[in-house]
């Protein structure tokens, strides 16, 4: 393993209440330890589990949707 760059998470970091939208962070440890235990050479979660499986079409809207 290189690194490992969470996704946004609810925690309450910079406030209470910020990030109550944001995935819980025991199900991101959850899903991490879970791939790493199969010997996944790519690990994802979330948003970033979606984007893995994206095909062209897919990937384009969201650069659109994000840089609008």
């Amino acid at each position: 393993m290189i690194e490992v760059i969470p996704p946004a998470l609810n925690t309450d970091l910079g406030g209470k209440g910020l990030h109550n939208t944001a995935p819980a962070v025991n199900d991101f440890i959850r899903a991490f330890f879970e791939q790493l235990n199969q010997g996944r050479a790519e690990i994802s979660f979330g948003f970033s589990e979606v984007m893995l499986k994206a095909g062209p079409d897919d990937l384009h809207r969201t650069f659109l949707r994000m840089n609008a």
